[in-house]
């Protein structure tokens, strides 16, 4: 310890050691050891590693419920309006003709039917249909189990990133997290089945018109 360079004074830490000649006290400083102190290293209030899973975490479980929610809006909803959609143009063909028939003749309606039997094979067209809506409902059904499939893989990863997050004592918030994402969920649903309702499904699409105009040039321009 270094030597004081100034007189003593009483408010510093000085003790009395020895009278003087005179009997006037002398001050000399009061040295204390210090014991001796472990170097401490720096803690970090939060690894790059615990932020790399917090973020996985929120990802994970972002992309988990939007996926959920996609699936069952398409599947059951979107895709159901599509096919409605097609039988609504179809229909505009088919339930005029349909409802003609009861005014026919007999004559008329047994020259059309030994037209159709002649060129057209009922057997072989219900044969084919009923393979294809086959295949289509299984071909459909595979996109829905990838599509769960999607969901599964993201909530495997949300569980994992939950259980790391127990081992390591990482403390989340996990009230607050479910709530934001699931309020974002639902606002995003929200939004998603007012646009479906107000543009997507009022959307024009080709008229009647045009696809008559397009199917009689077609034989116009085949036949001549």
């Amino acid at each position: 310890m270094r030597p004081i360079k100034r007189p003593p004074s009483y408010s510093d830490s000085f003790i009395v050691r020895s009278p003087s000649i005179n009997g006037t006290p002398v001050l000399e400083p009061l040295y204390i050891p210090l014991p001796d102190i472990p170097k401490i290293e720096p803690i970090e209030s939060k690894s790059n590693i615990d932020g790399y899973i917090l973020f996985v975490i929120k990802c994970s479980l972002h992309i988990l419920f939007i996926s959920s929610f996609e699936s069952i809006f398409y599947f059951l909803y979107v895709s159901q309006s599509e096919n409605a959609g097609i039988l609504k143009v179809i229909n505009a063909y088919y339930q005029p003709l349909i409802s003609n028939i009861g005014n026919w003749s007999n004559t008329s309606k047994a020259i059309v039917l030994d037209i159709l039997k002649y060129e057209l094979n009922k057997t072989a067209i219900d044969a084919a249909g009923s393979t294809a809506a086959t295949s289509r409902r299984i071909y459909n059904t595979s996109l829905m189990n990838l599509s769960i499939g999607y969901s599964i893989f993201f909530l495997g990863t949300f569980g994992i990133m939950c259980m790391t997050v127990y081992l390591k004592k990482v403390m989340i918030k996990w009230r607050k997290l479910f709530i934001e994402h699931l309020s974002f969920i639902v606002l995003l649903g929200l939004y998603e089945y007012f646009f479906y309702i107000t543009i997507i499904y009022k959307y024009t699409t080709m008229s009647t018109d045009e696809l008559n105009q397009y199917i009689v040039d077609g034989l116009y321009k085949a036949l001549n």
